[in-house]
C-alpha cells in the first residue's frame, strides 16, 4: 500500500484487527499520539515508518509543548486519563450523541487508520508538534458508496485549507467502502489518496486523518439507520462539548464556515 498524507502513523502497533463486519473501534496510549495534517510540520504529513521520531506527524512531543498546546489550561478539561494527554470528563450533560452533550471516546471501539493502527479520539486532544492545538473537529461519517459523502468530502480540503491553522481537524470515519463492504486498508488508501476509480467522480488527495470503522462498531452509536442517516457531521471543541451536528445530508459550506468559526473563536464550551 503507497504511504498516504491522510494517514499518519503511530508510535505503537496493534493487535489484529476484527473481522469483517461493518464498523469502527479503539486502543492506544503507549507513546506520544499522532498528530495529522499540521502544516507547520516539514510537509510529510504521513510517516512512512512506525519510528516515532520519524517526523512531527508520529506524535505530540510534550517536551516541546505543554498538553494544554496553546489553549488555556483553566478552561481545558483533560480530566480522564485517557491517552497520552488526557482527555475531557463527561461534564453536566454527559457523554451522548446529541448537540451539548460531549462525544465518548472510542476506548472499547477499534478505529485504525490507512496503516491498520488503533486511533482514539483521545489523540487528537494533544497539541500539534508546533505547539498549536485543535480547537475545533469536524468528526465526519461516511461509507465510500454514499453520494452526498463523497461529494462533502471533496470540498473538505477547501476548509481545511482555510482553517487548519486556525485550530480546525477534519477526522473522517469511513464504515463502509465503494460496495457496501466492511472497509479494508486498501479501501482507506484509494479514499484518501484520490484514487476514485469506483467513486461518482475523481477524488482529491486528503491531508487530514481517514479512519476505518471496520466492524461498524463505533459507527452504529451514532447511525442507526446507514440508509438513510448518512453522512454525519458533527463539531466538537477542545472540550469534546457537540457544537453542532447534521445527519443525511451535506452540510452547506458556508454554514459549516460559520459553525467552525464559532467552536475556534470560543473552544471551551457554548457561551453561556
Amino acid at each position: 500500500m503507497r504511504p498516504n498524507p491522510a494517514c499518519s502513523l503511530f508510535a505503537c502497533s496493534l493487535l489484529a484487527r476484527p473481522l469483517l463486519a461493518c464498523s469502527l473501534c479503539t486502543l492506544l496510549g503507549c507513546a506520544p499520539p499522532p498528530v495529522f495534517g499540521d502544516s507547520e510540520d516539514d510537509g510529510t504529513s504521513a510517516a512512512s515508518t512506525t519510528d516515532p521520531s520519524a517526523d512531527g506527524s508520529s506524535g505530540a512531543d510534550s517536551t516541546e509543548a505543554p498538553p494544554s498546546g496553546d489553549l488555556d489550561p483553566d478552561q481545558l478539561d483533560r480530566s480522564e486519563d485517557l491517552g497520552a494527554c488526557g482527555y475531557p470528563g463527561p461534564g453536566p450533560s454527559g457523554y451522548g450523541t446529541e448537540v451539548g452533550q460531549r462525544i465518548a471516546n472510542n476506548t472499547t471501539q477499534l478505529l485504525e487508520n490507512c496503516f491498520d493502527e488503533a486511533v482514539q479520539l483521545a489523540d487528537f486532544m494533544c497539541p500539534r508538534p508546533s505547539g498549536k492545538s485543535n480547537r475545533a473537529i469536524l468528526v465526519n461519517i461516511g461509507a465510500g458508496w454514499c453520494l452526498p459523502c463523497q461529494a462533502e468530502t471533496l470540498e473538505f480540503p477547501e476548509l481545511y485549507a482555510e482553517y487548519h491553522d486556525q485550530g480546525l481537524e477534519i477526522v473522517q470515519v469511513m464504515f463502509q467502502d465503494w460496495e457496501a463492504l466492511a472497509p479494508t486498508g486498501s479501501f482507506c488508501d484509494e479514499w484518501s489518496s484520490g484514487d476514485w476509480s469506483s467513486g461518482s467522480s475523481p477524488g482529491v488527495a486528503l491531508e487530514f486523518p481517514v479512519l476505518i470503522d471496520q466492524v461498524f462498531d463505533w459507527g452504529s452509536i451514532y447511525l442507526q439507520d446507514p440508509a438513510s442517516a448518512t453522512p454525519i457531521n458533527m463539531l466538537i471543541d477542545a472540550n469534546g462539548n457537540i457544537r453542532w451536528k447534521l445527519v443525511g445530508q451535506q452540510p452547506p459550506l458556508d454554514v459549516l464556515r460559520a459553525q467552525i468559526e464559532l467552536v475556534i473563536e470560543e473552544p471551551y464550551a457554548p457561551p453561556a
